[in-house]
């Protein structure tokens, strides 16, 4: 059954916990966990090309099959499960995360190994509101931002690392991406532990008054948020090519750059950690929409300039610097996230909605890269052109930085 009463929101006279930064950054572990298993597939590929004999198609398919559930069911996924308590929503989704990493590392061919990443590309969609409902429970609005800027701290932290020490992990395990799987796997079964006994919901909150919209009430209201498509469009495209590079890069350096396994391991770390620092300043100092506007569109010419320098530069410590400077502009990601906890009057499950939405057409991008970046490769017969074509997608942070430039940000 439903439970109504777990749509609560901190009062504006409630003097906010100091726990509430536990409880998030937890929740935050848990949920980049797993964008750490969906992003950094490419590390693995090539091991797992070898072993079940994919085709360069098939393997854009694979890394794309993630994005592929949000695409087709994150909105009604959010309209379900934003009616339920986030800690149990937390935990079961972080338990089904576990069973599918076991279920992948079991496979014994595409099929199989396809729908463990399309399901629990499901869990991922799943979580996601939860994420929305205990921000609206813990924090003051004036600290929205800063929470945007904590998650992408940690996921620059904890992805970077993940891309960094898996091809030690798969080294120390001789090749075999199986034992790297079930060793994820109890990674996610531990967390689900520890938010078993840490995660909380804030006693102190507030039920929600007016929580009596319909789903389908809520999917018009939403619809009506020009700010929703103006944030999803900027994710669409940059997304789009972070999922290519994401999964070919590795591919692209160990095959005709010559590099190892490990050096561009480091390489796709360093466009993906300096982000989560960048993210905390720009969270922190970012407070005028024509501030955030010219973020935006700094981000997307500084992203494009950059991934397609990476497919024409081959020396090493070139790339490294390229890499860093493209990692630094991703500090755009929460301020373009948050988008719908600022739109005036808005209700905690339509904030879970409106993300949903956001990261639906972020999913798209996503969703397509791959498949089209492994279309390509196998079409033009290079994948360092296919990767060039799509560098060019980033763009669209400057049509969303144009489209958001008058919009304010609520404090």
């Amino acid at each position: 059954m439903p439970l109504q009463s777990s749509i609560k929101v901190l009062g504006k006279n409630t003097t906010p916990s100091p726990y509430r930064w536990v409880v998030y950054t937890l929740f935050v572990m848990c949920n980049i966990m797993g964008f750490l298993i969906a992003n950094t597939i490419g590390i693995l590929l090539p091991s797992i090309s070898a072993d079940l004999n994919l085709t360069p198609t098939q393997q854009g398919i694979l890394s794309s099959a993630p994005f592929w559930a949000n695409v087709g069911l994150m909105i009604v996924i959010a309209l379900w499960v934003s009616r339920y308590a986030p800690k149990i929503l937390t935990l079961v989704t972080v338990i089904l995360g576990g069973a599918l990493i076991l279920l992948q590392a079991w496979a014994q061919g595409f099929f199989v190994i396809f729908v463990g990443r399309f399901l629990f590309g499901i869990t991922m969609i799943a979580r996601e509101p939860a994420r929305s409902l205990l921000i609206r429970q813990w924090l003051p609005q004036r600290e929205v931002n800063h929470a945007g800027g904590i998650s992408n701290l940690f996921f620059g932290i904890m992805v970077s690392g993940g891309v960094f020490l898996l091809p030690m992990l798969l080294n120390y395990f001789n090749g075999n991406w199986r034992t790297v799987m079930v060793t994820f796997a109890f990674i996610f079964f531990g967390l689900a532990i520890i938010w078993a006994i840490i995660g909380k919901e804030n006693p102190l909150a507030e039920p929600e008054e007016d929580e009596k919209s319909n789903e389908f009430q809520i999917i018009v209201r939403i619809f009506r948020f020009k700010d929703i498509w103006s944030a999803g469009i900027g994710f669409l495209g940059v997304l789009m090519s972070f999922a290519s590079f994401n999964s070919f890069l590795p591919t692209l350096f160990v095959d005709s750059y010559d590099l190892s396994l490990g050096k561009s391991g480091l390489i796709v770390a360093l466009y993906i950690l300096p982000g989560g620092f960048s993210g905390v300043l720009v969270g922190l100092f970012c407070k005028s929409p024509k501030s955030r506007s010219l973020i935006l569109m700094l981000a997307g010419l500084v992203i494009t300039i950059t991934f397609a320098a990476m497919t024409l530069v081959e020396n090493y410590n070139w790339l490294i610097l390229i890499s860093f400077t493209n990692g630094l502009a991703w500090g755009f990601f929460p301020l373009l996230y948050m988008v719908p906890f600022h739109i005036s009057g808005i209700k905690p499950r339509e904030i879970a909605v409106s993300v949903a939405t956001v990261m639906t057409m972020a999913s798209i991008g996503g969703s397509i890269g791959p498949t089209l970046t492994g279309y390509l490769q196998e079409s033009l017969g290079s994948l360092e052109i296919s990767l060039r074509y799509v560098s060019i997608a980033p763009m669209t942070l400057l049509v969303a930085g144009i489209l958001l430039r008058k919009t304010p940000q609520t404090s």
